[in-house]
């Protein structure tokens, strides 16, 4: 396989907007503050969000380097099986996790930020072994095919249904820092999307976390839904009269209030991307009768508005 194939890290604008959601749910919950320290917390989070990314990488190789161990250990046995003796290297020779072991830019970076794995440390091997004994595994060993894809999406079963959720994966992320406790879910996708990357040819891991324009939208979208949330609440409740406002979810007024700052103040973001994007964001954090009252309310803020012009959009480069 070539190497020559850039992949970048970036977070989707959909999961900077989730940053935003939980630093705005933490600062508010906390009783405030200077806005200027919720962003730096905001920018922190997402930081710590690269490390564990970077983390989660590492591990998935070190398992994969623990599979090539057990091979040779098997080999150099006294009494080898014929299993030992003859080895399925199906599995070694998977190119997409081969390309992960051989990145060096990986191991840079993860030198770095302090992400360097004890060689005594036996959370791989014991990755490894469970996987070992799955049908997902053996199924793969005795493929009559070989592609790439069949390498990646192996590849992803390995990361998706045995790595993360590990028990002391989990406790090592709970112990690392506060920041990762709820983070694996979340950058679950975002490592399995670049697994899925490997099949194209290979790859270069570019430590780039956001750009200008991304940090610019997260920073704007925190502070300007703290600077109005006093007039977003009144046009919440004034679209919620027959119901007690104090009932209403936290969370689905703080999704209201981020889906509204962000109709009025990002002109470049189509309103129905942004009215979408919050009812998606509904759907994972709120209850489930939660999508339609807040796709209810959204609609007559976003009529109203409308009608007293306050919605202006560019119309040219719109973006998501």
């Amino acid at each position: 396989m070539p190497h020559n194939l850039i992949v970048l890290y970036m977070f989707s604008r959909r999961q900077l907007r989730i940053r935003v959601m939980q630093a705005l749910y933490a600062f508010l919950s906390q009783g405030g503050g200077k806005p200027r320290e919720g962003v730096r917390e905001l920018l922190k989070s997402i930081d710590k969000a690269f490390e564990l990314y970077c983390f989660l990488l590492l591990l998935l190789k070190e398992t994969y380097q623990y599979a090539l161990l057990d091979r040779d250990l098997g080999l150099a046995k006294n009494i080898p099986t014929e299993e030992d003796q003859n080895p399925n290297n199906r599995f070694i020779e998977n190119e997409a996790l081969k390309a992960l072991a051989t990145h060096k830019p990986l191991d840079t970076l993860c030198n770095k930020l302090g992400l360097i794995w004890n060689p005594e440390d036996e959370l791989p091997k014991k990755i490894f072994i469970e996987f070992k004994k799955s049908e997902q595994y053996n199924a793969y060993l005795k493929s009559e095919t070989t592609s790439i894809h069949e390498d990646v999406e192996i590849a992803v079963t390995l990361f998706r249904s045995f790595l993360v959720p590990h028990e002391l994966v989990l406790q090592i992320v709970d112990e690392r820092s506060v920041y990762w406790e709820s983070g694996v879910e979340s950058m679950t996708p975002i490592v399995v999307g670049t697994i899925k990357s490997l099949k194209n040819s290979n790859w270069k891991l570019h430590a780039k976390k956001i750009d200008k324009d991304d940090e610019d939208f997260i920073k704007m979208l925190f502070e300007t839904t703290l600077q109005n949330n006093e007039e977003y609440a009144k046009y919440i409740g004034d679209k919620s009269k027959n119901w007690e406002t104090d009932r209403i979810a936290s969370m689905d007024i703080l999704l209201m209030k981020m889906a509204i700052s962000e109709i009025l103040n990002f002109s470049d973001i189509p309103t129905k991307v942004s009215l979408n994007e919050y009812i998606e964001l509904s759907k994972q954090f709120s209850a489930p009768q939660s999508k339609s009252f807040i796709n209810g309310i959204l609609d007559k803020i976003v009529s109203d508005l409308n009608k007293k012009k306050k919605i202006k959009k560019t119309g040219k480069g719109l973006r998501v």
